[in-house]
């Protein structure tokens, strides 16, 4: 069975955890196990994070859309914002992977763990949006495998 779920976030205070508390209520109720559920939960936190610091100019009136839609293969998240152009997927390792915990700078490692948790990753501009979509096989098996 296919379940999606849309939500609009505005460039307001206590937009993230409200989305966020509105999220795991509804994956909670309505379909979805904890591991996936935490993964959504885990990319969702991340990304709208980073959107509202640094993707979105003060004052204005900016949105985004994310769109969820969890089958028994996949976990799909789009999430679109009209905030400054911003590609995540072509930012450069981390250089800090290496580094003990607290000899690591502050930032750069959210998003880049987030894109190394998903299976498919893409990005778009499509003026004014920033479209990424996120797909995850939350079924243990890749395409390939199914054919045998």
């Amino acid at each position: 069975m296919r379940h999606s779920f849309l939500y609009e976030i505005r460039n307001q205070p206590f937009a993230l955890q409200c989305l966020t508390q509105e999220l795991d209520s509804t994956l909670s109720r309505e379909v979805v196990d904890s591991d996936t559920r935490t993964t959504a939960l885990l990319v969702i936190d991340e990304l709208v994070s980073n959107l509202l610091k640094y993707g979105f100019q003060a004052g204005t009136d900016q949105r985004s859309y994310v769109k969820i839609e969890i089958d028994d293969e996949w976990l799909e998240i789009e999430l679109k914002d009209n905030g400054r152009p911003f590609n995540p997927l072509v930012r450069p390792e981390p250089n800090s992977l290496g580094q003990g915990l607290p000899d690591r700078p502050v930032g750069g490692l959210g998003v880049y763990l987030v894109l190394k948790m998903m299976d498919e990753t893409q990005y778009q501009w499509i003026e004014p949006w920033n479209c990424l979509r996120l797909r995850k096989n939350i079924n243990g098996r890749k395409d390939d495998d199914r054919e045998n």
